[in-house]
């Protein structure tokens, strides 16, 4: 009997150690909602954050984000939107994005202290009160691949 529990918490312990890296959740790797775009002659994959619950995590309690991947926001309607950083690891770049896909401006975010609360964290509003979509990237991406205001990217899918 003790050589078949033994043999059981074996087995239990293999498929435990199989499958949890699968699942780190800190990381959120966004997969199953992941698409392909163009921004200006890069090709990069974001991952979509089109519910309310998606827009209001964005890249919060991630260590990082690989270069040429970010995360687009995609909201139902134009308006002024404001975000901040809240429990994020790295600066992110921040572009606001009109409902023709015309980038109107570029804001790089920095880091904040982890333990910093919610009603200190800097707020950074768009100009323009016809914000569709939001992408982030990580920092100093889109000066690193000469993408500025005013580039159109082609998001008619979404």
């Amino acid at each position: 009997m003790r050589q078949l529990l033994r043999q059981n918490k074996t087995l239990i312990i293999f498929f435990i150690v199989l499958f949890i890296p699968g699942c780190n959740l800190s990381e959120g790797n966004g997969q199953e909602n992941t698409r392909t775009i163009e921004v200006g002659n890069q090709t990069i994959q974001v991952e979509i954050a089109d519910t309310p619950q998606e827009r209001e995590l964005g890249l919060s309690y991630r260590d990082t984000l690989t270069q040429d991947h970010g995360l687009l926001f995609v909201f139902p309607n134009e308006s002024r939107r404001v975000f901040w950083m809240r429990g994020c690891n790295f600066d992110i770049d921040l572009a606001y994005i009109e409902s023709n896909g015309t980038i109107s401006e570029i804001i790089t975010m920095k880091k904040e202290p982890l333990d910093t609360p919610l009603y200190s964290l800097k707020e950074y509003p768009s100009k323009s009160t016809k914000i569709r979509y939001t992408l982030e990237m990580i920092g100093g991406w889109f000066e690193k691949h000469d993408v500025n205001a005013g580039t159109r990217i082609n998001l008619g899918q979404f």
